[in-house]
């Protein structure tokens, strides 16, 4: 993965993104996930990402506990939301290099990259993703999204039981 300037650019193999997620994904009306375009090449696909205003978590250096909790409840709201566009949410995949966030705006976007098929489900794709998340946390804000991610592998929680538990933890900590 590369960015430069404000595009996100990805060569994939040749039919990793679904004909009809194409459709959906390069419309542009699909608010969920930056704008997409793809271009057929020798050896797969190029994808370039629109991300213009948006910056990767990656690079938004996230230490504040709130804004960590907000940003993790946007991501799984639009993943939750996915369906709706035939997207299938497990085949999202959740990284710090693949979730933008307008600072100014305080919106959060999806690069949508295909999950590499039988990696994770997706409830071990938002566990991993809230670990990447933590990293860039320090001491007990790291050690509160370990509680998280242990919670939510024992009780088994799927997509709208996380996000309910995270909204429950950011009323806890206002």
């Amino acid at each position: 993965m590369e960015i430069l300037n404000n595009d996100f650019r990805l060569r994939l193999k040749e039919g990793s993104v679904k004909e009809f997620e194409k459709i959906v994904l390069s419309s542009g009306l699909c608010e969920l996930f930056m704008p997409m375009g793809f271009v057929s090449c020798e050896d797969g696909e190029l994808v370039s990402y629109n991300c213009s205003g948006y910056t990767p978590l990656r690079q938004c250096g996230l230490k504040d506990m709130r804004q960590a909790l907000e940003i993790l409840e946007k991501t799984f709201l639009l993943v939750s939301k996915a369906g709706e566009y035939l997207i299938t949410p497990s085949r999202i995949m959740l990284t710090l290099d693949t979730i933008f966030y307008d600072r100014r705006t305080k919106r959060v976007r999806i690069a949508y990259v295909p999950m590499p098929q039988n990696r994770m489900n997706l409830q071990e794709n938002m566990v991993t993703f809230i670990g990447e998340v933590g990293q860039q946390m320090s001491g007990k804000k790291r050690e509160y999204l370990e509680n998280v991610k242990k919670k939510i592998k024992e009780n088994n929680y799927y997509i709208n039981d996380i996000i309910h538990l995270i909204e429950e933890l950011k009323r806890k900590i206002s």
